[in-house]
């Protein structure tokens, strides 16, 4: 039986650096998004972001909607509640300083509107 890596690797070599995940159609205005973290090269070195924007608008006029700061460099979950989703939500990870990451984003849970 051969191991399954699951999520993606990132390595920021500086702060502020983003990585933008893909678009994906927002299933309500509130919920809850979270991710796993597999591994991390230092406590808070990462923060990630839910985005959101209307479909008709560009990419670069996303804003956050809600966001959580890996705290630990032990493998843990984490979720953080988002409020005021237009029609499209994205992730977006963004570097606190240079640091090498293993993650999972989770399809977020929408309350019915």
């Amino acid at each position: 039986m051969d191991l399954l890596l699951l999520g993606e690797t990132v390595m920021a070599s500086a702060t502020g650096q983003s990585f933008h995940g893909y678009w994906m159609p927002a299933g309500g205005n509130y919920g809850v998004a979270g991710f796993e973290v597999f591994h991390i090269s230092i406590a808070t070195g990462f923060t990630v972001h839910l985005e959101t924007k209307s479909s008709d608008q560009a990419d670069s006029s996303a804003a956050s909607i809600g966001s959580a700061t890996v705290t630990s460099t032990t493998a843990s979950n984490y979720k953080f509640d988002v409020t005021n989703a237009l029609d499209l939500v994205r992730y977006r990870l963004t570097s606190q300083r240079g640091a090498t990451i293993h993650l999972q984003y989770a399809q977020p849970l929408w309350s019915p509107n």
